[in-house]
């Protein structure tokens, strides 16, 4: 039933999202703290970018069986979210973080939750909802170069941030 299909994704959201942000968050600090550069953009791109293929996965393998590539993915992208706001926090002044903040969560939701419903839509007329997901799908291993590209940036930012540089 769809009250059943809701139920399991939301299960798998909250259970995924909930580990992938502590243990993103933890691997950004572990990792910062051994001296990789860049290390919370690592953290972020390596697990966006790593999320892509279960995310394809998902389409293509019948349910129940994509049960699990969801989850994958969805833990994937969600590692994203302690490191990223770290660094949010950690390169803005305190004057303007709270707006920073406020800006950072305006724009996730235009691009994601504002204008991705209505493109997967258009899509899916036009094929399949299949071909909707997979086509924008794109969008996850471009969003995780790009955090591997701003790595080699953010500890100077981050001094900079802090005064030091």
């Amino acid at each position: 039933t769809l009250g059943g299909v809701n139920f399991r994704f939301g299960v798998i959201v909250v259970l995924s999202g909930l580990g992938a942000t502590l243990l993103g968050g933890w691997l950004g600090d572990r990792f910062r703290a051994r001296g990789v550069t860049g290390a919370y953009f690592k953290v972020a791109g390596w697990g966006t970018a790593a999320s892509w293929p279960f995310f394809v996965l998902m389409l293509l393998v019948p349910f129940p069986y994509a049960w699990l590539p969801l989850f994958v993915a969805v833990f994937g992208l969600f590692l994203n979210t302690g490191p990223a706001n770290t660094v949010l926090a950690n390169v803005t002044r305190p004057a303007i973080r709270a707006t920073a903040f406020a800006v950072n969560i305006l724009v996730i939701h235009m691009l994601g939750d504002v204008i991705s419903p209505p493109l997967i839509g258009l899509t899916a007329d036009l094929s399949s909802l299949n071909t909707a997901f997979l086509a924008t799908s794109v969008m996850i291993p471009a969003a995780g170069l790009f955090w591997l590209a701003g790595a080699r940036h953010l500890d100077d930012d981050t001094r900079r941030a802090e005064g030091q540089g």
